[in-house]
């Protein structure tokens, strides 16, 4: 595991700073400006984001925040602040770690940084109600793996061992008394016969507590029943292997699946992503419904999520399972933190997207970012009865 101090050049000392005390608690450290390029993330790394006024006028500020949401994607993103200066969409609204006091970094801010890497670096525990892995619906198109066999009556197979384990220890034990009597009775001056044989065990019986006369039954009778066990063992036939019955509980992580394919309740998956600003809402909402009345079906969040874990998982399932995001850009927009990482998640997944403007709006430049290229759609300067059918056009070449 590596943590990688992603920082603008002016901030090194701080970045050295905190190298040293991660080094000296276990962690790899690499420290990173951006000016060759970042290294790969492995699927344990963690990156710290060191934000200060440098960072924002560094010459790869906008490689550096993508780095940091290629990380908060996968739930593997510290945000460190060194001063007060403003952070920038996309991030203004995740939790950082204040080291604006330098004269406390070393009692409180880099101790709290351990934590957040180590919470980044751990295994999520599963969900509430999570099914095991094994237990999942595999994904569409994928191949089916073979039936789990089981075998039935496992419960009793452990006790039905130990008995035989122990019936066979004791008749071996039988067999030796028998046989030590009959050699007994064999060099001596006359052959021994089987009352002799039976006379012995008795006797030894008798020395153990065992009632005179029962001896030699009880030998004998656990020499057969070890011998049962025995021939059990060795011919009996294979049981047949059946295949083992789904329960009733494996029907939710299939419905899950469906979920996070776009699914719910047995309907098509949603083709297109709707990405807005909140403040928005009274503007694309009525266009989102007129679209759907043309047919193309649409992601669209109305309630709103938090920018936390749930926000991530959430958002990240909606934006994988379909085909194209719809980005429903305004002034407001080019200020919301949500759409900022929707549209990054977008291309992150290599997701078409379609910019659509409801008011004259300037894309600020991490915006342009993306939009390089791609055929913008004005509907504001469309009429408003027919800003539906032109947006569903518009999605359908996407």
């Amino acid at each position: 595991m590596t943590v990688h101090i992603a920082h603008a050049p002016a901030d090194a000392a701080a970045a050295e700073a905190l190298q040293t005390y991660l080094e000296r608690r276990g962690q790899f450290v690499d420290r990173e400006t951006g000016e060759r390029g970042f290294r790969p993330l492995m699927g344990a790394d963690a990156v710290v984001l060191l934000w200060s006024k440098d960072t924002t006028f560094t010459p790869h500020r906008l490689q550096m925040e993508k780095r940091a949401l290629d990380a908060w994607a996968d739930g593997r993103l510290v945000l460190v602040k060194l001063d007060h200066h403003f952070a920038p969409v996309g991030m203004r609204d995740l939790p950082f770690v204040d080291a604006s006091f330098e004269a406390q970094r070393d009692l409180v801010a880099w101790p709290e940084i351990v934590k957040r890497v180590q919470a980044a670096t751990r295994p999520p525990p599963p969900m509430s109600g999570e099914a095991p892995d094994a237990m999942r619906a595999p994904a569409p198109g994928a191949p089916q793996p073979p039936p789990q066999m089981a075998r039935k009556g496992g419960g009793g197979r452990a006790f039905f061992w130990i008995v035989a384990v122990l019936a066979i220890l004791a008749g071996a034990g039988a067999v030796a008394v028998m046989a030590s009597v009959w050699l007994v009775n064999r060099i001596g001056a006359t052959p021994g016969t089987l009352e002799d044989l039976r006379a012995g065990v008795d006797a030894f019986a008798v020395q153990y507590g065992l009632p005179d006369g029962v001896g030699f039954y009880a030998a004998a009778g656990l020499v057969a029943m070890a011998l049962c066990f025995i021939a059990y063992a060795l011919f009996r036939r294979p049981r047949r292997a059946v295949a083992a019955k789904p329960r009733k509980r494996d029907a939710a992580p299939r419905e899950r699946a469906a979920e996070e394919e776009g699914a719910v309740g047995g309907a098509a998956p949603a083709s297109v992503f709707v990405s807005y600003a909140r403040a928005d809402s009274a503007i694309v909402i009525p266009v989102c419904e007129a679209v759907k009345a043309q047919g193309p079906s649409l992601w669209l969040d109305k309630d709103g999520i938090g920018a936390g874990e749930n926000w991530a998982g959430e958002i990240v399932r909606a934006i994988k399972a379909v085909r194209g995001v719809a980005v429903m850009c305004s002034k407001a927009a080019f200020e919301s933190d949500h759409v900022k990482r929707e549209i990054y998640l977008a291309d992150r997944y290599k997701k078409h997207l379609l910019p659509v403007f409801i008011e004259e709006a300037t894309p600020p430049e991490d915006f342009e970012y993306f939009f390089a290229g791609v055929q913008h759609l004005k509907l504001h300067e469309t009429p408003e009865a027919e800003r539906g059918p032109a947006m569903a056009k518009a999605l359908a070449a996407v």
